[in-house]
């Protein structure tokens, strides 16, 4: 795809920085994060349905992708604690735009306790986010987009499925094939997608040069 001024660029890149987001409950993490530093308890709390070796799974890669900051704090028994790194905290600008647009259409949660009307839960489903930001595009058949995506058929089936009952997506019948387009709400997720597919690319830039140092360390070495 190509990327033009306020376009927004599913490619290589996006993939790539997004894949860590996409593991069960990793957006929920890092957005109980986004408010303030939290000990591995109430990580739980605010995480309620992650279990235990879960949340440390997610908490692992996400360290691991330098999106958060793990701390030992001194004590008798020490405490962890957890807090997002810079380039954590560059995706604060997206749950804004994500809360503020699941209020704007009325988004409301199937679990109550879910926040950002259920937006967090739904696009934690693999591939969800990435369905719609290639809609973003424009309308694509079935299998075109199964192709841009990358992913099966069944799955591809799950997503739009449920992205329809959501009301995000919208199926045209009228022609020999159907054909999917985005309804009005979901192509207001623009604003979402947007600072989303920003920070996506400045980490991907990051880990980029990131690789050329070390291979420049390794031949001086």
């Amino acid at each position: 795809m190509s990327a033009g001024a306020g376009e927004v660029r599913y490619d290589d890149a996006f993939v790539a920085a997004v894949g860590v987001l996409n593991t069960r409950w990793a957006l929920h993490v890092v957005h109980a994060l986004s408010a303030e530093p939290l000990g591995f308890n109430e990580l739980r709390r605010r995480v309620p349905g992650a279990g235990p070796s879960t949340l440390k799974q997610r908490l692992s890669e996400l360290a691991e992708a330098g999106l958060l900051h793990r701390e030992v704090l001194d004590g008798s028994p020490p405490r962890t604690r957890y807090s997002l790194t810079e380039r954590g905290a560059g995706l604060r600008p997206m749950f804004t735009e994500m809360t503020s647009w699941a209020d704007r259409h009325h988004l409301e949660a199937p679990d109550p306790a879910e926040i950002s009307g259920g937006v967090l839960g739904l696009f934690q489903e693999k591939w969800a986010m990435h369905v719609v930001c290639v809609l973003l595009t424009g309308p694509h058949g079935f299998n075109e987009l199964a192709r841009e995506v990358g992913i099966s058929q069944v799955t591809l089936s799950q997503r739009l499925t449920e992205l329809e009952r959501r009301g995000l997506v919208d199926r045209d019948r009228t022609g020999s094939a159907p054909a999917y387009a985005l309804s009005p709400a979901g192509m207001d997720f623009r604003v979402v997608a947007e600072p989303l597919v920003e920070w996506a690319h400045d980490l991907h830039a990051h880990h980029e040069r990131r690789t050329a140092d070390r291979a420049e360390d390794a031949a001086r070495g």
